[in-house]
């Protein structure tokens, strides 16, 4: 099976932008690695799609296959720390966001930190698990769903390898013969596509589909991250979450617009009137394309200083946002993407230039999954939190991921040491703003 055109463009990018996602579990148990292998070697027997890898055509001429391959050590890496207190193990975290899977060797890894201590929730001992997975074998939500069978208490739903596939000469054939059908079909879809972007833009003129966000002024964290990355795992109740009537999303943007932007006026910035965040919106599935999802510009409304009132403000603002990039316009405006021959979306990844841009769509990324009720284990231990951290990139420095597992919520933040070295101030900034958004939302206020 070939990937798609959207997750070949995910596989190319990650040479230029790291964007491997990071899920972390942690569970209440002092096992060892090799109780871990052999409870992800047996699910993997019956899950097998997650035993494949990705194989190139040659020269790049189509979009690559994804081929089998066997379980192997490789796949369940272990990290012995000298001392492995959470904080140590947040200080590997850094180190381990900042890498690449090749996904030719596989598509994801699952790294194993063994007898933590002082891990948030947990009294004795705990075995913290990030599974590293490439974007172009799974979005956020496919990611979590994977995640969830692998670690789930019932017997995971069973999926085959895929096929071998051609070999080398059959791949170039392959290409050749769909080669002229791919422009054919790529001229009509882009017929269909300017007639969608035509209708997307009278309807958004009209007041019927809400028009799109504008670009957002640069701060100080909208530069080169650097090539080093610290991270923090907050961890909250989820009652924390609770008040107003919101979603847990709202509530965490709401305190994410406390906390940065008093970390930027703590470095002497002037917080932009118009300061806002980029989120992943999940979108209807494309075929058989692991990515499904957008990114959308949302005002934090900073000006506002009652907190009710901004976070009921962000909730419309992201409802706006999100009832745009849902309309079929809008993903019938985007679908000669499908049709593109790969080596000229391959030509526009590799050759893309990046200069630094002139506004951003979101002053930084927040993405928000819900991983689900907490029954999960792994080696005899249940599941405690969830985390993950998402990637940087060259114009953004700092970045938030929302998770919520039971009776939990955590936000990973991830940002470029030389550009925030003293990440510690920023996550009781976090926590502190999370308290004040809670006392302003809840019922007795």
């Amino acid at each position: 099976m070939q990937l798609t055109p959207a997750d070949a463009q995910m596989y190319w990018l990650s040479d230029r932008m790291p964007n491997d996602q990071f899920l972390l579990f942690c569970f209440a148990t002092g096992a060892g690695v090799d109780e871990v292998r052999e409870a992800v070697r047996r699910r993997t027997d019956v899950m097998g799609k997650l035993l494949c890898r990705v194989r190139d055509v040659p020269r790049h001429l189509d979009y690559p296959y994804w081929c089998p391959r066997t379980f192997g050590d490789d796949l369940v890496a272990e990290h012995r720390l000298d001392d492995p207190s959470w904080g140590n193990v947040q200080d590997a975290l850094g180190a381990l966001v900042a890498t690449v899977l090749d996904a030719r060797v596989s598509p994801w890894r699952l790294h194993v930190f063994t007898g933590v201590r002082g891990a948030p929730l947990c009294d004795g001992a705990a075995l913290v698990v990030v599974w590293q997975v490439s974007h172009a074998f799974a979005d956020g939500r496919g990611a979590t769903a994977l995640a969830r069978a692998l670690f789930g208490a019932d017997e995971p739903p069973a999926s085959p390898r895929p096929d071998r596939g051609p070999v080398a000469w059959e791949m170039v054939v392959r290409a050749a013969a769909r080669f002229p059908a791919q422009v054919v079909r790529l001229a009509r879809s882009g017929r269909r596509a300017a007639a969608a972007a035509r209708a997307l833009d009278a309807a958004t003129a009209a007041g019927e589909i809400p028009a799109p966000a504008a670009g957002r002024p640069l701060v100080g964290v909208n530069c080169d991250p650097g090539t080093e990355r610290s991270v923090r795992a907050v961890v909250f109740r989820s009652a924390a979450f609770r008040g107003g009537g919101h979603t847990v999303t709202v509530v965490a943007l709401t305190a994410i617009s406390v906390a940065l932007s008093r970390f930027l006026e703590t470095r002497g910035e002037s917080v932009p009137d118009r300061l806002g965040v980029e989120v992943t919106v999940a979108v209807g599935a494309v075929g058989s394309a692991n990515n499904n999802y957008r990114n959308v510009g949302v005002d934090l409304f900073v000006t506002e200083s009652d907190l009710g009132v901004r976070a009921a403000r962000i909730a419309a603002d992201l409802g706006a946002r999100r009832e745009r990039v849902t309309d079929p316009l809008f993903a019938q405006r985007d679908a000669a993407a499908e049709h593109v021959p790969a080596p000229l979306s391959r030509f526009g990844i590799v050759r893309y230039a990046s200069p630094r841009p002139v506004t951003v769509t979101g002053n930084t990324v927040v993405s928000s999954v819900f991983r689900g009720s907490a029954d999960l284990a792994l080696a005899g231990g249940p599941v405690v939190f969830s985390a993950g951290f998402p990637a940087l990139s060259p114009a953004m420095a700092l970045t938030h991921g929302v998770y919520g597992l039971g009776e939990t919520v955590t936000i990973g933040v991830a940002a470029g040491s030389r550009v925030i070295p003293d990440l510690d101030a920023y996550e009781q900034m976090v926590r502190d703003a999370v308290a004040e958004v809670g006392a302003a939302l809840s019922p007795a206020r």
